[in-house]
């Protein structure tokens, strides 16, 4: 059983990696650039999605081989990143308890530690990852289950208006962090993806433009006041799902896009999970210190090459090993 590739995707992880990357290094018009990290929960949910209703469709989901999968995809450079971090902080970040930050990264629950707690951000970017972690362990779990429903769609449909909600309530009720960092009040992004996935949505070249300009704008987005930025926030995140189901709706159909499925594209794509690790503790250690050209070029060459040495030397080996462990498998996602 096999997923065909589509080098399209790639390319919305490279624009996606790109603008999250931008707005890490305060690029002068990429302050909407954290949008980029809900085009990846969008992209997560469609591809895990595709792959575990395919299994399903072929005989059912095997949770512990999935489960095993997405670790080895996962995990290795993660550790690196910790580990590197736990030994350079004692020079480049000594006010910091790096042992809680390693262990709040490792055990993917860096998202609800943010929304509740005053805790050094050097590795905090990890938040991100317990989301889509709690998804894995759990969607294999809750997928079966819906797709033996009559309408499985209008419940996904039903229990994204329903995070969406509830993310706003908590963002006018509570705190900012609370509603921004957390699994239950994110997960819609990956709800919307996994709607994708089931429908096969057909997008129309004027549709596919509309999203891209307002992915555009909201990447554009200029700083506002404290008072409004929880108000700005929440709706941007709505709006880049609702554009990244589109992109990647098209991307689904048309993966051979020209500009997306372009070489140099694809292998950002690629690269992109291990330049999402390893960039952010860099950039926030030099953009309030460095010129901004330092703190871009220096965080953008020493990302890529530890993704690419990530990609060659840890990843494509341990893909090599699984495959010849479990050769009835073979996933692109």
């Amino acid at each position: 059983m096999s997923l065909p590739y589509n080098p399209a995707l790639d390319g919305i992880r490279a624009l996606s990696i790109l603008s999250v990357v931008l707005f890490h290094c305060e690029v002068p018009g990429a302050h909407g650039g954290f949008i980029g990290l809900d085009v990846f929960f969008v992209l997560s949910g469609y591809l895990i999605t595709s792959l575990l209703t395919a299994e399903h469709r072929h005989g059912g989901i095997e949770i512990g081989r999935f489960y095993a999968r997405r670790a080895l995809r996962l995990y290795p450079t993660l550790l690196l990143m910790v580990a590197v971090y736990v030994g350079l902080a004692p020079i480049l970040w000594p006010a910091e308890d790096r042992w809680l930050s390693a262990v709040l990264a490792a055990l993917y629950v860096y998202d609800y530690a943010l929304a509740f707690w005053e805790l050094a951000y050097t590795i905090g970017h990890t938040w991100s990852l317990g989301v889509e972690e709690k998804f894995y362990l759990l969607w294999p779990l809750v997928l079966p289950l819906l797709l033996r429903t009559r309408h499985p769609v209008r419940w996904l449909v039903f229990a994204f208006l329903a995070v969406t909600a509830w993310r706003y309530f908590v963002a006018m009720n509570w705190t900012w962090s609370q509603a921004y960092f957390r699994f239950d009040t994110r997960m819609s992004g990956i709800l919307l993806g996994a709607i994708a996935a089931l429908t096969h949505f057909k997008v129309s070249k004027h549709v596919l433009a509309m999203a891209s300009v307002a992915l555009l704008v909201l990447m554009a987005l200029p700083s506002l006041p404290t008072s409004h930025q929880t108000e700005a926030v929440t709706l941007s995140i709505t709006l880049a799902e609702l554009s990244a189901f589109v992109l990647i709706c098209y991307a689904a159909e048309h993966g051979r896009a020209k500009f997306l499925a372009s070489a140099p594209m694809v292998y950002i794509g690629r690269l992109s999970y291990g330049i999402y690790l390893w960039h952010f503790p860099l950039a926030l250690l030099l953009r309030d210190t460095q010129p901004l050209w330092i703190t871009l070029s220096a965080t953008l060459a020493f990302s890529f090459t530890m993704a690419a040495v990530c990609l060659h030397l840890v990843d494509t080996p341990l893909k090599r090993w699984r495959q010849k462990a479990w050769p009835q498998v073979r996933s692109t996602a």
